[in-house]
């Protein structure tokens, strides 16, 4: 369900929060961990930062760090950053259709609330930790 850049773009964070607290990452360290390619991981590392998820500093020991501190970020945030505030269709009803077919847009808001809830729970910190552990979890 999530766009690609969005899971590149989480798999970025993800080393970020890794690496929290260690100083700058550089972009091509990030995508030779998460086999993403360099060139995409920094446009996506772009729409991160205009997001006010990392922050980028230059020169030798330059990179890319977390803007805020991994149990501040949340799956949600990141999805937002590349998909906007709506992840689901929504079908489009006339006004003066009939209430059964008024129902589906019920049921895809219902639907869209719930999935946007469990993703605004989802910590980066969370998720990292569930990572290091080999837990099982389970995204959309």
């Amino acid at each position: 369900m999530l766009s690609l850049k969005a899971q590149y773009g989480l798999r970025a964070i993800i080393s970020l929060a890794a690496h929290h607290g260690k100083g700058p990452l550089q972009a091509r360290e990030i995508a030779s961990s998460q086999g993403v390619p360099v060139r995409y991981l920094e446009l996506l590392l772009s729409q991160l930062r205009r997001a006010r998820l990392v922050e980028a500093t230059r020169g030798k020991n330059g990179g890319y760090i977390l803007s805020r501190k991994p149990n501040e970020i949340t799956v949600w945030d990141i999805v937002t950053a590349f998909e906007g505030k709506a992840i689901l269709f929504q079908p489009k009803e006339a006004v003066d259709a009939p209430p059964q077919t008024r129902v589906l847009s019920f049921i895809w808001r219902d639907a869209e609330k719930k999935v946007i809830d469990y993703l605004s729970s989802l910590k980066i910190s969370h998720v990292l930790e569930t990572l290091k552990s080999d837990k099982e979890m389970y995204f959309i």
